[in-house]
């Protein structure tokens, strides 16, 4: 037996919509792809920072329903404690964020939406990065 979506595509992630500008959207990759309700899942980030991503900055993962309610918990981590990172990240350079693991909800809906947010965890400012995908 073959455990595929015929005619599925990888998944798309592009600009977070929420924001007045839009940060530049990250690639970003992950596996499995599309996530599997309450399994593991591993998320590539890389990118070009626009402008500087200094100490303080975090990366978020969340699974967000339709309305944007979070689904679960959020996966936070320090971006400046990553390996292979140093802060700050002059705007121009590249980025490649080690494998964050995390667990997908144990429900995924249509319309749920899976975001890559890399801001000030006060959230008073636009994210420095970040990207989104319906799922």
């Amino acid at each position: 037996m073959i455990n595929a979506v015929p005619h599925k595509r990888a998944t798309q992630f592009g600009p977070c919509t929420d924001y007045g500008v839009p940060p530049p959207v990250s690639t970003v990759t992950i596996n499995p792809d599309p996530p599997t309700a309450g399994a593991s899942l591993s998320i590539n980030v890389s990118g070009t920072a626009a402008s500087p991503i200094n100490q303080g900055v975090i990366i978020s993962v969340a699974f967000l329903d339709a309305n944007y309610n979070l689904l679960g918990t959020a996966s936070i981590q320090d971006f400046c404690s990553q390996a292979g990172i140093s802060c700050p990240v002059a705007a121009g350079a590249s980025f490649t964020v080690p494998t964050i693991t995390t667990t997908a909800p144990p429900t995924i809906n249509p319309g749920t939406i899976l975001g890559i947010n890399i801001g000030d965890p006060s959230g008073n400012t636009n994210p420095v990065q970040c990207a989104m995908a319906h799922l």
